[in-house]
């Protein structure tokens, strides 16, 4: 029986395999309660945790987190999806991932755990015309040739201009943050977008508040704490208690 069918736009379920993915799926879930429950009897910590994440909270938080989680519990596996905010957003509702983080707000029906308050920023390069000033008026963005970094939500930097009637000046649009301070860095169009991006950059930029000033607050949200995992309460118990301590540690 053929359950997947691969084609120029990718691979997808046949309708054979759309038919049986949710008994499948069911009988992955029932593996996974008989290993956590064997492991409790055997006093061993032990589980999986599906995270899903967008690339800047996945470099610079989700990383160092898990370096600390997995020596406090070897046991626990954890799978990591990549994606941009809506992807994300997709995935708790689906069920395909037991946490992720987004932006707030969160979708209806999700909790939250807050994660870090994120400025955005403008960034240019270092000879910038515009490096001198202390702050950077967000009309600045009609004027010059800007680059958006894309990470898939209206709470991100495009919405924001939108939202403040900004025509903003877009040469390139990418969600690859190398080539996006590349271009900055070699003085080709100016940045906007949150701090986070920036940090343990090693690209010769600098950045600067904006007038007005915006954020976007990042969170680590699931469907129901009350009946996640074992292994995912850990992970939520963990983030509450040391996510202090690894954004501290930030080099931004």
């Amino acid at each position: 029986m053929t359950l997947l069918k691969r084609s120029q736009t990718g691979i997808n379920l046949t309708t054979e395999g759309e038919y049986l993915l949710p008994l499948i799926e069911e009988l992955s879930e029932a593996e996974k309660s008989v290993y956590a429950a064997s492991s409790k009897l055997n006093c061993v910590e032990s589980g999986s945790i599906r995270i899903g994440t967008f690339s800047s909270v996945a470099c610079n938080i989700l990383i160092p987190v898990i370096n600390i989680f997995k020596k406090e519990y070897p046991g626990i596996q954890i799978e990591l999806r990549e994606g941009d905010n809506h992807q994300t957003e997709a995935w708790l509702a689906e069920g395909t991932v037991d946490v992720g983080f987004i932006d707030m707000p969160a979708p209806s029906g999700f909790e939250t755990i807050p994660i870090y308050t994120d400025p955005f920023v403008a960034v240019m390069s270092a000879g910038s015309k515009y490096a001198d000033q202390d702050v950077i008026s967000i009309d600045t963005f009609e004027k010059e040739p800007m680059v958006l970094y894309n990470e898939g939500t209206q709470k991100e930097a495009a919405g924001i201009l939108r939202k403040n009637k900004i025509k903003a000046n877009v040469e390139y649009v990418s969600r690859d943050d190398r080539m996006i301070l590349s271009l900055i860095e070699n003085d080709l169009c100016m940045g906007f977008m949150g701090e986070l991006i920036l940090a343990n950059s090693s690209f010769d930029i600098v950045s600067r508040p904006t007038e007005p000033q915006f954020y976007r607050d990042i969170v680590l949200a699931v469907r129901s704490r009350e009946h996640a995992s074992s292994a995912t309460k850990k992970f939520i118990d963990f983030i509450e208690r040391d996510i202090d301590k690894v954004i501290d540690e930030l080099e931004i």
